[in-house]
């Protein structure tokens, strides 16, 4: 039987898979900015309208190496041998886009460290655009932890207020738990279109609260003023899901991935929860799939933005989007009314094969009837007086091909009956259609 049970922030762990004392000078990163576009000119990428290459002057002896990253194991050895550069090229490992980001020297070297109790961190490098930025960093620890997991708590701009941008953020979850020295990474997803300035300040915490240092660590860094331009493919189509219907509103493709903002039509029968499967393909049938490592979407069920892999360095005569398998709801049921006084479920899904085996004002418990179903099912309730209950924690557990999971209330002072809209659900629809985003 596998029995693993999770609180919030270890669900967030499952989301960061693989993803480094001192400064650049701002003469010298300026020169190597425009040494790095003439370089880029004279570079034969005609799919590739517009772009750059900020990088620090001491990081070039690198870039030989990183160029052949992706086809050759002989040059990622080499790769090996160059400080801090081998712990990139591992966390982005199941990421293309990032990858060729790298291949094509798009990124800024920094090596910025700041120190407390003993710790030493040190921010290696980055990746921006203008819709993100990814931040890789080392951690040196005095001795070992059991649970090592050190991240970005927050990212402030140049006035110390904090950036509006949703993140994920974690050591390599695959590191080796009796090592002194932990790489990680911090991903940055930006919204509403807003973009910060050069001057930030990043500052780690130990997530894991077991005291490795107190407080948190800031360290201030210096980007360079310009990004890769965003290419944008403004589409409008509407596309039938087996009765429902869905806009695809636009696609854009930054260096650090892609994303597709879909707005399904709020007359459907069903509500759409999550998109499972989507995928971009070129015309040979290559695929560019859909982000695993940090946040895979951002919205709701009202408009949801996807991310994928990016193919800004790589991009292909023909690219299109296939939306493949969708999580949905009848709407008539799209949440699940219970009173956890006397123990009764008021109203739920009858197709959802969710049956409910406990439910108290602390929380709830249910057994699904698919293996494996690896989503939380619900994050927040509202009780009778239209007051949110939160649910900070959740567990997980299968077997037999059954998945059992249970929800814990942030309090019990409120008002039954409690209304818990799905976040995910059991139920699907899907779609093989082919949509093209450009020919």
């Amino acid at each position: 039987m596998i029995d693993v049970y999770q609180n919030e922030e270890n669900r967030l762990k499952e989301y960061k898979r693989s993803l480094e004392q001192q400064s650049v000078p701002d003469e010298l990163l300026d020169d190597a900015i425009l040494s790095g576009m003439k370089n880029a000119k004279q570079k034969k990428q005609p799919a590739l309208k517009k772009w750059l290459i900020p990088i620090a002057a001491a990081a070039v002896l690198v870039f030989a190496f990183v160029m052949t990253v992706k086809v050759s194991p002989v040059m990622a050895g080499h790769i090996s041998s160059i400080p801090g550069m081998d712990r990139i090229v591992e966390l982005i490992r199941h990421d293309r886009g990032l990858q060729t980001a790298l291949e094509n020297e798009y990124f800024e070297q920094l090596d910025v460290s700041r120190s407390r109790d003993g710790v030493i961190i040190t921010i290696d490098s980055v990746i921006q655009d203008e819709q993100g930025l990814v931040i890789f960093y080392t951690v040196e620890i005095p001795e070992p932890v059991r649970d090592p997991f050190f991240a970005v708590s927050e990212l402030l701009d140049e006035n110390g207020d904090r950036v509006d941008a949703s993140s994920t953020s974690g050591t390599d979850l695959n590191a080796d738990h009796e090592s002194t020295v932990l790489t990680g990474s911090a991903n940055f997803f930006f919204e509403d279109d807003y973009s910060p300035g050069r001057e930030l300040t990043v500052v780690f915490g130990d997530r894991q609260n077991q005291h490795v240092f107190d407080g948190e660590i800031e360290i201030p860094i210096t980007l360079s003023s310009e990004k890769a331009e965003t290419e944008t493919y403004e589409l409008n189509k509407t596309v039938s899901i087996e009765g429902q219907e869905l806009m695809i509103k636009e696609v854009n493709i930054s260096p650090i991935r892609a994303s597709v903002e879909l707005v399904p039509d709020p007359d459907n029968e069903k509500k759409i929860l999550a998109y499972e499967a989507m995928k971009m393909t070129d015309e040979n049938g290559e695929e560019w799939k859909q982000s695993t490592d940090g946040l895979t979407s951002t919205g709701d069920a009202e408009a949801r933005t996807v991310y994928f892999e990016s193919s800004y360095f790589d991009m292909p005569e023909e690219l299109s989007l296939i939306i493949g398998k969708v999580q949905a709801v009848d709407r008539e049921h799209e949440a699940v009314i219970v009173d956890t006084d006397t123990g009764e479920v008021i109203s739920a899904p009858d197709d959802s094969g969710i049956t409910f085996t406990s439910i108290d004002r602390l929380g709830i418990e249910l057994e699904i009837n698919r293996a494996e179903f690896g989503y939380s099912l619900f994050s927040e309730a509202t009780d009778a007086d239209g007051e949110t209950v939160n649910i900070p924690s959740a567990g997980y557990r299968s077997y037999d091909g059954k998945s059992m999971m249970d929800f814990r209330f942030e309090n019990s002072s409120y008002q039954n009956p409690l209304t818990i809209d799905f976040a995910f659900y059991p139920g699907w629809i899907e779609s093989d259609e082919v949509i093209s985003i450009y020919k």
